[in-house]
């Protein structure tokens, strides 16, 4: 979108991306306790009356940045986002730098300056996210922009009343995946993070009701889980984030703390674990991709074996998908530990989008 030819000129868009900084920051971290006064949250924390007044900025910012999203046509607004992501993004040094980190570990073939562009071209993506955030329900409802695509047919495609669990990354935009289900006529529920100000909570609750499903907060997970899928739900999760009480399982080639409530959940009560995909072909259309179910190599070993065999197996998918579209994915929080080392190794023979940022 050139100065020209979008519906803002640049010294509008040079402005916003001014006051966008520190609304992305908040978003990028899944909405910070405070944006516009991050610097006073120790004091907001004691003041309820500066608490209060904050929120209120923050949500002021974030329905003006929303607004003028929505104004835009879908791939006008997705691209849009992606200028605002790639300026902005790199600007976040703190969070940059685990951003960096964490491709550098995953990419360990990657040189300094292939992981700049990498780095660069992964907020952008990050960006179109966020641009597309108030489309939600436009996705869903044009046709043609979410192709669903089934490798193996389970009972729960063909009778919605047979929940499954269904998993993926931070790739693309990884809300879709919801989308994806909805369209199947799925009834699912899914986790997210709540933010912390009340007023940003109602308004992305508000903005997700066009992903047809039930929102569960992460706290207490496990429960909400278990009654979401003895009421007939398919329960969606994103889980290639760390997970401090988890499990070490390798992800490229590092233990990462991982959930098992996944494979756990899948085992009680005997429900397909299903990897999603979630793969933007252009702009704001998407391919939901739902591969085979997960199954335990070893029926005989222990449940918590059987379930680290399950999300081990999860992971490799994962992996895959990332070293296809690297740019796609959005890991801004910190993965594996402060002190590990990226090991040095050539690139799988089919990562060829790798390939050109080494190249």
């Amino acid at each position: 979108m050139t100065a020209n030819s979008g519906p803002i000129g640049e010294p509008v868009y040079a402005i916003i991306c001014d006051r966008f900084y520190q609304f992305f920051y908040g978003i990028s971290d899944v909405l910070a306790e405070f944006i516009v006064g991050n610097s006073l949250r120790k004091l907001a924390r004691e003041h309820r009356f500066l608490q209060r007044l904050l929120w209120r900025l923050d949500f002021a910012l974030v329905w003006l940045v929303a607004w003028l999203a929505r104004r835009m046509p879908i791939d006008t607004a997705s691209r849009f986002g992606e200028r605002l992501g790639r300026f902005v993004g790199p600007k976040m040094r703190r969070k940059s730098a685990i951003f960096r980190q964490n491709l550098a570990i995953a990419f360990p073939e990657l040189g300094p300056e292939a992981l700049d562009s990498l780095l660069q071209d992964a907020w952008g993506q990050a960006g179109r996210v966020l641009g597309e955030y108030p489309h939600l329900e436009t996705i869903l409802a044009e046709e043609e922009r979410l192709d669903i695509e089934i490798r193996e047919h389970i009972d729960s495609f063909n009778d919605p009343s047979q929940p499954c669990i269904v998993v993926s990354a931070h790739q693309s935009n990884w809300e879709i995946a919801c989308s994806a289900m909805a369209r199947l006529g799925m009834p699912n529920a899914s986790l997210y993070s709540p933010p912390s100000n009340p007023l940003l909570d109602r308004m992305l609750l508000e903005s997700r009701q066009a992903l047809n499903c039930q929102l569960l907060p992460r706290d207490n997970s496990a429960r909400l889980l278990m009654r979401a899928l003895k009421e007939g739900r398919t329960v969606g999760m994103v889980m290639d984030r760390r997970v401090d009480e988890g499990q070490p399982i390798e992800f490229f080639g590092h233990d990462k703390d991982s959930t098992l409530i996944p494979a756990k959940l899948a085992l009680k009560h005997h429900c397909p674990l299903v990897p999603a995909q979630i793969i933007r072909r252009k702009d704001a259309r998407y391919q939901v991709i739902f591969h085979p179910p997960v199954h335990p190599r070893d029926p005989m070993a222990s449940e918590n074996e059987q379930a680290i065999d399950m999300i081990q197996q999860v992971h490799r998918q994962f992996e895959q998908w990332i070293r296809e579209r690297p740019a796609h994915w959005f890991c801004s929080k910190r993965l594996w530990p402060k002190n590990t080392v990226p090991r040095r190794s050539p690139p799988a023979a089919s990562d060829n989008e790798v390939d050109s940022y080494a190249a």
